[in-house]
């Protein structure tokens, strides 16, 4: 007898989801937000804004989280239209829950490095070493949309957004799909913001470029900190299952 697949459910988003799965959602965005790689590629990108005395440094979170949200948001809808028939290959499956804890590895030695080599010091990114040299290195408005934008088509950041998309979508229907992408990119908009309002009022009161390099040092090592941290967790709980 072959199981049955699990009925997609038409009609309202909010008639099936509950609320305690909306609040999911946006949770997961607010984590998403503060996730190590875009905790150094706001950072790295809003003090770049400041460098160059652009006037929306301070909303360089809001304006990069546009972007990255847009991008969640159809790649949610997409999803959720196709939810009836898609189904992620199990070896893919593997390998996008391998792949974060990977990149978060390189992630922190590649801030180490850069923190124990002589000279300047800047937070880096992974995924920022990804997007064009053209483009990363602009800091007008629309460039740090178009960076957000670009930063959300990581494999394992569309193979999340597209199993979270495929399960909401199967309590309520495609609605309810492009209402949790809606939710998550409002929960990481919250964070990324906070982000760049935080480093641009730290930055306004240094008062001076040492107190602003060491600034951008303690980004570095709490990235470092952090990106060994969540691996260290999710490795440990990899082989614990």
């Amino acid at each position: 007898m072959q199981p049955r697949r699990p009925v997609v459910m038409l009609g309202h988003a909010h008639d099936a989801l509950p609320l305690s799965g909306m609040a999911l959602f946006f949770l997961l965005g607010l984590r998403h937000g503060i996730e190590p790689d875009h905790i150094a590629a706001i950072d790295g990108l809003t003090l770049r804004a400041h460098d160059h005395h652009e006037a929306h440094a301070p909303w360089t979170g809001s304006l990069f989280a546009l972007g990255h949200g847009l991008a969640i948001a159809v790649i949610a809808v997409a999803i959720s239209l196709l939810a009836a028939s898609f189904e992620l290959p199990a070896a893919l499956v593997q390998v996008v829950e391998w792949l974060p804890i990977v990149l978060l590895t390189l992630l922190g030695l590649w801030n180490l490095r850069a923190l124990l080599a002589p000279g300047a010091y800047r937070p880096s990114s992974v995924r920022m070493k990804l997007i064009p040299a053209a483009l990363r290195d602009r800091t007008d408005l629309w460039s740090t949309v178009a960076i957000g934008l670009l930063f959300a088509l990581v494999i394992d950041t569309v193979a999340h957004v597209s199993a979270w998309s495929v399960f909401a979508t199967h309590q309520g229907g495609w609605w309810a799909g492009a209402l949790a992408g809606l939710l998550f990119s409002g929960g990481m908009l919250i964070a990324s913001t906070a982000d760049s309002q935080l480093i641009s009022r730290v930055l306004r009161s240094a008062g001076s470029e040492a107190a602003a390099s060491r600034l951008r040092r303690g980004i570095g090592w709490f990235v470092v900190i952090l990106s060994f941290g969540v691996v260290i967790q999710a490795v440990a709980a990899k082989l614990g299952a």
